[in-house]
């Protein structure tokens, strides 16, 4: 499958250009130039908000690996969201719309979260805070006998 990944990501920059070929045809080049202007500035505000909101759920305090999981892949998939705008074409647009829907956002991350919270490892609370530390061995110089 790996062997074909060249491929297939050339065949999607094709198709990508082609239908911005097709769309210049139809409404002008100065409407596709201001179109794929627009659609990068919102890939990168989506982008930015993601990343925000993957960098919070991850740093808050809590104990319940779902909540923090869930927040961190409706994260994930906003800036993969934004990605997929920054790509010029009318493809990968229409893939970020769908990405950005309520319900299919909701879908995707639930089979996100078991992936992601499995591999989260949380503190417990039975033992306290956890103090990060470093052990330095102070070894005391030998004493010099008296007569």
């Amino acid at each position: 499958m790996l062997r074909y990944l060249p491929t297939v990501i050339f065949g999607i920059f094709i198709l990508e250009l082609a239908s911005l070929i097709w769309l210049g045809s139809h409404i002008g080049v100065l409407p596709v130039l201001v179109l794929t202007i627009l659609d990068i500035m919102i890939g990168s505000a989506l982008i930015r908000r993601g990343g925000m909101s993957v960098f919070t759920a991850v740093n808050t305090r809590s104990f319940d690996a779902k909540a923090v999981s869930n927040g961190a892949a409706n994260g994930m998939l906003g800036t993969l969201a934004g990605l997929l705008f920054i790509i010029p074409g009318l493809f990968s647009d229409v893939l970020a719309v769908f990405l950005l829907l309520p319900w299919l956002r909701k879908r995707l991350a639930k089979f996100m979260e078991a992936r992601i919270s499995t591999g989260m490892v949380y503190p417990d609370a039975n033992h306290g805070p956890v103090i990060d530390a470093e052990v330095v061995e102070i070894i005391d110089p030998p004493k010099l006998e008296q007569h």
